[in-house]
């Protein structure tokens, strides 16, 4: 018998989210089939791993008021025609399920915030509906960072035994360690929006001005056209990629230049690619990368990523130490199996199913 996931998105598209539940959902197995939900219609993630055995659950909600009565009736319509054994729904573009939902063991997903959604700038009317609809007493929630488990308990009053910190994992096996030899070549893998702040990033680059080096970026967004016109000389846009792993292989050091994240999982994936990280300290940022790499997470300032830029790459011996150590981190606490164990286990507490060992093999 296996056990039927409901997973609701605000879109479909790929973004961290979707590459979390894409990576988790293959590693689970047999024991456990997914059907997902975008409230926006766009299913363009599921393309991305084109033998997964996913179902895909028609619909499209309408935008506007928090709370809509058609979209309510919708989704009652498809819990009760689905019938699931647990809800799982992923950040604020799809809280009208927790109203929606009667009775269905139901996870809730915050995976970080929007420029609106810092924790230093939360949208006032977003933080007030959070206090309220997280009352519920059948939600349970996850947390991939401890910044944002905080913010649960602090901003949005949630008792703490109701909320479940797991940080996001990978497949470590499938970054490669390349010997990285040659010019410079510093990179990032973001979605091209405007709290990436891949601006920041261009204009850090410029300013270091280190002889011969590039600048790689891998993603798309809203943002593409006016950072092409930003950019200089040397800056490459690569656009999204479905696997970004040999993108990485390609960077000799990893630059975040973000205004808000929280457990970003293009970080775990440069740092199991046996990179060094040039990053803005925001959310755990600094927690996850070795202890000889905390040095170079700075203030979200241009002139501070790149004074951080420059000390990196003019030190390749410590370079090559941070990377070594970083690769080993990323397998020792944020591999696939400790990620898929934890969710199996927690899902399998959540719909009052046995516990078993899970293995996943990588």
């Amino acid at each position: 018998m296996t056990t039927h996931l409901l997973w609701a998105f605000s879109t479909f598209a790929l973004g961290g989210p979707q590459r979390r539940f894409l990576t988790l959902a293959g590693a689970l197995g047999d024991e456990y089939r997914h059907s997902v939900f975008a409230m926006d219609g766009c299913y363009d993630a599921a393309d991305a791993v084109p033998d997964l055995d996913l179902r895909i659950v028609e619909g499209k909600a309408e935008k506007g008021a928090l709370v809509s009565r058609a979209n309510l009736a919708m989704m009652r319509e498809i819990l009760e025609r689905e019938r699931p054994d647990l809800l799982l729904t992923s950040n604020w573009g799809a809280v009208e399920w927790i109203v929606a939902n009667r009775g269905v063991p139901h996870l809730h997903f915050e995976d970080g915030f929007g420029p609106d959604e810092r924790p230093d700038a939360q949208n006032p009317k977003r933080l007030w509906a959070r206090r309220v609809l997280f009352r519920k007493r059948s939600l349970r929630f996850v947390a991939p960072s401890q910044v944002l488990a905080d913010t649960f308990r602090d901003a949005w009053k949630t008792k703490p035994e109701r909320v479940n910190l797991i940080p996001n994992g990978v497949d470590c096996a499938r970054f490669a360690l390349p010997e990285r030899s040659g010019a410079p070549v510093i990179g990032t893998v973001a979605a091209l929006r405007a709290e990436k702040r891949i601006d920041r990033l261009i204009d850090a680059f410029d300013k270091a001005a280190i002889p011969g080096a590039g600048l790689l970026i891998v993603g798309d967004g809203p943002e593409r056209a006016a950072l092409e016109a930003r950019a200089g000389e040397g800056v490459a846009f690569a656009g999204a990629q479905d696997d970004v792993a040999p993108f990485l292989a390609r960077m000799t050091h990893f630059a975040m230049s973000s205004d808000t994240e929280q457990m970003p999982i293009s970080l775990v994936e440069a740092m199991a690619s046996g990179l060094p990280v040039v990053a803005t300290d925001v959310g755990d940022t600094r927690a996850m990368v070795c202890e000889a790499n905390r040095p170079f997470i700075v203030a979200p300032e241009t002139d501070a990523l790149a004074e951080a830029m420059r000390r990196l790459v003019a030190e390749p011996e410590l370079a090559g130490e941070i990377a070594a150590s970083n690769a080993v981190k990323a397998r020792v606490q944020y591999g696939l199996d400790t990620m898929a164990g934890r969710y199996d286990s927690l899902f399998r507490a959540l719909t009052g199913q046995s516990e078993r060992v899970h293995q996943t093999g990588t």
